[in-house]
């Protein structure tokens, strides 16, 4: 009996550490497949969120609007949100990335990079939300009207008359002033920049490229619709020495990021707060209308709506 006892005793031994070892082999196998998971810090922890924009021509402009945003948000977050300016578009880049930033707006190639920044850091981010009018974005090719070029069905046909033309983009890193204008440009001409235009520079930004093609500076440019469109000042008067030559196919841009580590509850109430903004509420309107929201609203969006961007900075354009 006795022995029976222990052979029984044994048996349950060796089985209960088959258990655990198989336990142990699905959770590691588990654990595999599911690769590094990125790191969310609890609401609680959360003391501060820190807010930016990509820079543009006119700083104090871009404070103000990131502070309209700052100041609501932080009324509904029930913690500090705070404005901090960033020097250049690589700064917008990294600071998401080494935790220096958690909510930020991003233009098309920077949204991309910042993706790409997270991924390799191991890191999460969200997409919260972007002007419905970013999904269909275009950017404008405008001349000299000294030059007399004149519109052009085509940017091949605007290659016909390039010879002995000089050519600007805006900063290197801009979707709208650079690389989108590029891709359509090289899609349509089969041909870069480069190899058609006498010379071929980079202003620095959209207002400093309707700046230098009114001046004659360059004959051609390539520059963000909205700042063609909302001149205002000296910049309608730059406008009236130029012309719109081209307006390039829709493609996706501006987008509102937020850094994963804020929480799953603060980026949901992020979210809310921008897809929930109406135009009707006055103090809702302020905000639609300092962001260039006139007629529209924020709506949600995807990652994969930047897939096209993200193909054209893999086949290796230079953004600086």
């Amino acid at each position: 009996m006795l022995k029976r006892t222990f052979a029984s005793l044994k048996f349950l031994l060796a089985m209960g550490a088959v258990f655990a070892a198989s336990t142990v082999s699905v959770a590691e196998e588990g654990a595999r497949h599911s690769g590094p998971q990125p790191m969310q810090a609890k609401a609680a922890e959360i003391k501060e969120i820190r807010i930016t924009s990509i820079p543009d021509s006119d700083a104090k402009k871009i404070e103000e609007n990131c502070n309209l945003i700052a100041d609501r948000l932080t009324k509904v977050l029930g913690i500090p949100v705070k404005f901090m300016p960033q020097q250049d578009y690589a700064a917008c880049v990294t600071g998401m990335a080494t935790d220096q930033l958690e909510l930020v707006w991003y233009g098309g190639v920077t949204c991309v990079q910042a993706m790409k920044k997270m991924d390799e850091a191991k890191k999460g981010c969200t997409l919260i939300a972007c002007r419905d009018a970013d999904l269909k974005y275009k950017s404008y090719f405008i001349a000299n009207k000294e030059a007399k070029i004149g519109p052009v069905k085509d940017l091949k046909e605007l290659a016909a008359k390039a010879e002995g033309l000089n050519f600007t983009f805006g900063s290197k890193s801009s979707t709208s002033g650079h690389v989108m204008p590029r891709h359509f440009f090289q899609d349509q001409t089969g041909e870069k920049p480069e190899d058609v235009f006498k010379n071929v520079a980079y202003s620095g930004n959209h207002d400093n490229t309707l700046k230098n093609v009114a001046a004659g500076t360059a004959h051609v440019g390539a520059m963000n619709y909205k700042n063609w469109d909302n001149a205002k000042d000296d910049l309608a008067k730059a406008k009236e020495k130029c012309e719109l030559i081209y307006t390039t196919p829709f493609y996706a841009d501006y987008v509102w990021m937020a850094n994963d580590r804020i929480g799953a509850e603060n980026i949901k109430k992020i979210k809310d707060f921008f897809l929930g903004l109406d135009s009707k509420n006055p103090e809702d309107q302020k905000i639609l209308a300092a962001w260039g929201i006139k007629d529209g609203k924020y709506v949600e969006c995807e990652k994969s709506m930047w897939d096209g961007i993200k193909k054209i900075l893999e086949a290796g354009v230079d953004v600086g």
